[in-house]
């Protein structure tokens, strides 16, 4: 499994499904330890995975760290 820099380079996996539904609404769990949605849909979920996966690795281009944004 890739890692970024920053990670660990011992550690154990564990393999888990980071979409989750509650209800009709579908979320995704981040590495970050943030919960992202609610999605209508799984593949909504899925959708909006790429799109944060493409947004942490611009901010990674720039040197940026990603950071939870205050409620």
């Amino acid at each position: 499994m890739d890692c970024r820099d920053d990670d660990q380079t011992t550690r154990t996996w564990f393999r888990s499904d980071r979409f989750f539904s509650e209800g009709a609404n579908w979320y995704f769990s981040t590495r970050e330890n943030t919960v992202e949605g609610p999605f209508n849909s799984r593949t909504e979920a899925e959708t909006g995975l790429m799109m944060y996966l493409r947004d942490m690795q611009a901010m990674a281009q720039y040197g940026l760290k990603p950071g939870r944004v205050a409620d």
